[in-house]
């Protein structure tokens, strides 16, 4: 019979610090100017945003810790690279040039303001296989993407992300009043009462808190799991619970409106709320977590008991 997945944070990722002894120095130091070199744009460019964006800043490094067991024990096969073990650098690299150069003299051009930071995302992948292999590459696309792509495009991603989330939270919350008898009716992100209209804004999506959700929800299915297939599989829940917290924040708002007026929309009760969503979605998915079999752990348990089955 499987295991199932138990809280093991924090001693269990804590000790994924260990795997940073896999990275040679120089892999390090790539690493960590880019983190660095992120954290300062942050600093001086985000404004009043930056708070948000040091928490997926957060999440970078944790993903760059993590990865680091990808590497292989002896990092001492790193430092012995041969150069055509290294061809994938160059190749990264001659690439980003060339699309950088390109963009420059308007032949091709990169049309969307997303793709212009792509070049910087090859040049630092190019770094990383030239001092950790072409494995590097895979093992750290998703922390580097992360500080060369996302951060930088981050309210673009925001209101991307937003509208979504607000329609199926307005639709589900408007139906499920809807049935316990309520007078509403919504079209798109528009909520409409007898004698009132509710417009559900960015802020009622939940894309305020994504960013720590993303972060939380990352520490926890890596301390609930081993298997990297339902560890992935259980993250993903986090975007329908989102969606399901959030439609109830905004039924609960509406029956605040009905018995309080303008007073349910004072920032005390918005904020409030913020927080009593980001609690309910990480109790969430922590509870889902217990329905998602680790089988990586179950086989680590069942090789002793074999063993003792053998010698009998």
């Amino acid at each position: 019979m499987p295991q199932y997945a138990k809280l093991s944070f924090p001693f269990d990722f804590l000790a994924r610090f260990t795997y940073l002894r896999r990275l040679p120095w120089q892999l390090a130091l790539v690493l960590l100017l880019i983190l660095l070199a992120t954290l300062v744009r942050i600093l001086t460019v985000a404004g009043g945003d930056w708070d948000k964006a040091l928490v997926l800043l957060l999440l970078a490094a944790t993903l760059m810790v993590n990865s680091c067991r990808f590497l292989p024990e002896d990092k001492t096969l790193l430092k012995r690279l041969t150069w055509r073990q290294r061809l994938p650098a160059w190749g990264l690299l001659l690439l980003a040039m060339l699309i950088f150069f390109r963009s420059l003299q308007g032949g091709v051009g990169i049309k969307y303001e997303m793709l212009s930071h792509f070049p910087l995302l090859l040049l630092l992948l190019a770094a990383c296989a030239y001092w950790g292999g072409a494995q590097a590459i895979w093992i750290f696309f998703l922390p580097v993407a992360i500080c060369a792509l996302v951060l930088p495009n981050r309210e673009l991603i925001a209101l991307a992300i937003s509208f979504p989330l607000r329609l199926l939270s307005t639709i589900i919350s408007v139906e499920v009043l809807q049935l316990f008898g309520l007078d509403l009716t919504y079209h798109l992100t528009s909520i409409y009462l007898p004698g009132s209209e509710i417009a559900i804004t960015d802020a009622c999506s939940g894309i305020d808190q994504l960013e720590v959700l993303l972060f939380l929800g990352y520490l926890l299915v890596k301390s609930q799991h081993t298997s990297k297939r339902w560890s992935f599989i259980h993250y993903l829940l986090m975007l329908p619970a989102i969606i399901l917290v959030n439609a109830l924040r905004i039924a609960i708002t509406i029956l605040l409106f009905i018995f309080m007026g303008e007073a349910a929309f004072d920032d005390i009760i918005h904020t409030l709320l913020g927080y009593a969503l980001v609690l309910a979605v990480t109790v969430l998915l922590w509870w889902t977590g217990r329905f998602f079999p680790d089988y990586v752990e179950a086989a680590e348990k069942m090789e002793p008991k074999q063993l003792q089955d053998a010698d009998a």
